[in-house]
């Protein structure tokens, strides 16, 4: 569910406002938002802290396992790590320098601008020049020219005269500050030291957590500069607004009690922003991972579709990766990774592993291995002959594709007649309409793309399927009248008429969007083909030799990576999309919720 949220407004003395914030970051229940725009010197010095640290740790490698910290105190490890920065800064902006010194002064071989300035002490003067190759231009008076190269459309010249000149059309290249070889010895210079700092900074890597807590702490003193420069205040009073949780309104009034705060609390207006906090089933709970992950929340005023999401994205999951043996991979990885994995990302791999090894088994697809080698290991003994009938699994989970996407869709909208019943409106009945249409279209996509495939496993006569299709034209103009009738109240119809007009186009958007579920059957054969192609290029049969059954292990090891990929990008475009989209359509889900984050202190956070 999401929870209830009041709105509150705290108020205080000015002067007491320090130990007030204190107080509330104690508590860890306020969502804070700024009554003005938050800005000052105290605020702007914490961020230039905070933000000095994040480059810190930025330029620290991750530290390997078991990496000791040096035994610098916190100032003498910020201290040498930044000058050690700034001198990596200086050294790399130096050495780019050099290198494209080297680069501009390529076409004219090894140079030594010591030469050139002897040579114009003895009356000989040299310029370097760069002129379009295909264009002649005419030399100065008594100057000779030496073409050096040409690179692409320019040609680089050196010219000698007697006295100074200037070479009209063409390109003056400045001299280098050193010769050739000195500027490779420098750059060979500051390539060494470069080296030898960034092993610094790996030796300096142990100091991780020590700046990680640091940076904590700094982050949590712009937390606390912003909601102090965002306070209201009138004369002798400052007040903080934000939202609480409805459970924790009564902690709050106690602190107020102790502290002589004032108080006011309300429930949340329509303008308001207020944050969203979920609080699913407990065995739903991993699904706040995916939300994390993609940074979408359903609105305040929304339902928590957390149950529903969690149910299919970990079908939709199984059917596009779709084998057994990827989803061992997955397993295996998820639990050696579980201590850095975040707990719900960890349950929620684990999860959607085990039924991908569930959907794997039962289809019959291990690592894209054909079904007679399967056979030969009993495991087509576990298999369901619905998924696996040579003649009909295509359509039949085709079929099964779309009638998983009618029951979600329908879910949605008998979700929103229970809502819409319980606050008495008619509106109820235009989603029971909607239901009753997007069944038809699941008869109607089954008669139309698979030709009736699912509707045969009813085991009807041809009379009974005749009955059954009136039954279904009926329901659809029953349905059909249901939307136009409740769509809007009558008042609004003058206003509001485009959304008649737009009816047949979305009769046929519920169309698409129950025959679009087709693309978890799409994305999971391609992977299945994929693999099995792998197979029968890398191992055709036969006799094979011990290197080659080596060479053979590795191309295998990298097709099925490659493929274990391409299947996870499927899930992130296809199992998200059908829940965040098709079914968030249908239910009226528009994603705009904003995260609860309380205004708390670092270890409560």
């Amino acid at each position: 569910m999401i929870v209830q949220m009041k709105k509150l407004t705290l108020l205080c003395l000015a002067h007491g406002r320090s130990a007030t914030l204190e107080a509330l970051r104690g508590l860890g229940v306020l969502h804070v938002k700024p009554v003005v725009h938050p800005s000052g010197a105290g605020l702007e010095d914490a961020r230039e802290k905070a933000a000095g640290l994040r480059r810190l740790l930025e330029a620290l490698p991750p530290a390997p396992d078991g990496a000791k910290p040096t035994g610098r105190d916190a100032f003498a490890v910020m201290a040498e790590t930044g000058d050690l920065l700034d001198e990596r800064k200086d050294w790399q902006e130096r050495l780019d320098f050099l290198q494209a010194e080297l680069a501009r002064m390529e076409p004219f071989g090894a140079f030594d601008p010591a030469a050139v300035e002897a040579l114009a002490d003895k009356g000989v003067f040299l310029k370097l020049y760069r002129a379009s190759a295909k264009t002649v231009l005419p030399l100065p008076e008594g100057v000779a020219a030496q073409k050096m190269a040409v690179r692409k459309a320019d040609a680089y010249w050196a010219l000698f005269g007697s006295k100074p000149f200037e070479w009209t059309g063409a390109d003056e290249q400045r001299l280098p500050e050193d010769s050739t070889a000195e500027l490779q010895n420098e750059i060979g210079r500051l390539q060494h030291a470069l080296a030898e700092s960034a092993k610094g900074l790996q030796a300096a890597s142990g100091d991780r957590p020590l700046l990680e807590r640091l940076l904590a702490e700094a982050e949590a003193e712009v937390r606390l500069q912003e909601v102090r420069a965002g306070m209201g205040s009138a004369e002798s009073i400052s007040f903080v607004q934000g939202f609480v949780p409805a459970d924790d309104v009564e902690a709050v009034r106690r602190e107020a009690g102790r502290h002589g705060w004032g108080l006011v609390v309300e429930d949340p207006g329509p303008q308001d922003d207020v944050p969203v906090k979920l609080r699913p089933p407990r065995w739903a709970s991993p699904v706040k991972a995916v939300f994390q992950g993609i940074n979408i929340l359903p609105g305040y005023a929304e339902a928590d579709v957390s149950v529903v999401f969690m149910l299919f994205f970990s079908l939709f999951f199984a059917m596009i990766i779709g084998d057994a043996g990827y989803g061992a991979i997955f397993l295996g990885l998820t639990w050696w990774a579980r201590r850095k994995l975040p707990k719900d990302a960890f349950r929620l791999l684990t999860v959607t592993s085990v039924c991908t090894m569930v959907w794997g088994l039962v289809t019959g697809t291990v690592f894209g291995i054909s079904p007679e080698i399967l056979a030969r290991a009993g495991l087509d003994k576990i298999q369901i002959p619905f998924l696996t009938d040579p003649e009909r699994s295509a359509k039949n989970i085709m079929g099964l594709c779309f009638l998983i996407g009618t029951v979600q869709i329908t879910i949605g909208h008998l979700w929103n007649v229970v809502d819409l019943a319980k606050a008495k409106k008619l509106k109820a009945l235009e989603q029971v309409g909607w239901t009753l249409t997007t069944w038809f279209m699941f008869f109607l996509a089954d008669s139309m793309v698979l030709k009736g495939n699912m509707l045969s496993y009813l085991g009807l006569s041809e009379a009974a399927t005749s009955a059954l299709w009136t039954v279904l034209g009926y329901a659809l103009v029953a349905g059909i009248a249901l939307i136009v009738l409740f769509m809007m109240p009558p008042k609004e119809i003058k206003d509001g008429w485009f959304n008649l007009a737009l009816l047949p186009l979305n009769l046929v958007s519920n169309f698409t969007d129950v025959v679009s579920y087709v693309r978890l059957y799409a994305v999971g054969t391609a992977g299945f083909a994929v693999a099995n192609a792998f197979n029968n290029m890398i191992f055709p049969g036969g006799d094979v030799s011990l290197v080659g059954l080596l060479v053979g292990a590795v191309l295998a090891f990298l097709a099925h990576t490659l493929n274990i990929l391409l299947s996870t990008m499927g899930v992130l475009v296809h199992g998200i999309r059908l829940n965040t989209l098709e079914f968030s359509n249908h239910k009226g889900i528009s994603w705009s919720g904003s995260p609860y984050r309380p205004f708390a202190k670092p270890e409560a956070a």
